[in-house]
């Protein structure tokens, strides 16, 4: 049997400071499994996609969320993180994101991405106490798609709710997809504001924008 797991934001922090692994199980309907859709392979990422590794250092957002439409009672839940990483002479910004949608069935379908982006997609930081990310996976060979590519457009803003210091391991797990975060970080809660190949983000997400420091993330499919 599948079960989706997703780690809410906080709760990754949470997992950080203390070090240990922490996820959070989607609702489902009492009695019903879900079945999830066969999704087709697209993009880049190196590897066929197998597994991305990543070293985050510098500027980093996270948002993550659950949304629905109460017409057709289909839903979703989200996660996204976008940062900085690479080297002084060779600096780079890595982008992923998880997006599961059911029906009222529980009939899920997965869509995910991981991979690197154009420095120049993501701007702002701690600095303007915001952070813009626009970009276009379709076409680009540095990035591994599962399911439908195109414009990802997110705009944090800080609203100051919280601050957050973490150091330690966390996990976020879905079906067949397991993302491991190693490290540590300084973060402030943010208002998070997009669409994601599609998707929007609910106005209700948690969301944080900070600076991490030698934060290892590797994805494993």
């Amino acid at each position: 049997m599948l079960r989706s797991k997703i780690a809410i934001t906080g709760i990754v922090v949470a997992g950080l400071a203390v070090g240990c692994q922490e996820a959070a199980t989607a609702p489902r309907h009492a009695g019903t499994t879900p079945r999830f859709a066969t999704a087709s392979d697209t993009g880049g990422g190196g590897g066929g996609g197998s597994q991305s590794h990543v070293v985050a250092n510098g500027d980093i957002g996270f948002a993550n969320w659950s949304g629905g439409d109460t017409l057709s009672g289909t839903f979703n839940f989200g996660s996204l993180t976008v940062g900085r990483s690479g080297t002084t002479n060779n600096p780079q910004t890595f982008l992923n994101y998880f997006i599961e949608q059911c029906d009222i069935f529980f009939n899920c379908s997965l869509v995910y991405g991981f991979g690197l982006i154009p420095n120049r997609d993501l701007s702002g930081g701690m600095s303007g106490r915001q952070l813009h990310l626009s970009t276009n996976t379709t076409g680009n060979p540095n990035f591994f798609s599962v399911g439908p590519t195109g414009q990802i457009t997110v705009d944090w803003k800080v609203n100051g709710f919280f601050t957050a210091t973490a150091n330690g391991t966390s996990q976020l797990v879905y079906p067949g997809v397991r993302q491991l975060f190693q490290g540590s970080s300084s973060t402030v809660s943010a208002t998070a504001v997009g669409k994601v190949v599609g998707v929007s983000i609910s106005p209700f997400s948690d969301a944080l924008i900070g600076t991490s420091h030698n934060v290892t993330i590797d994805i494993f499919r």
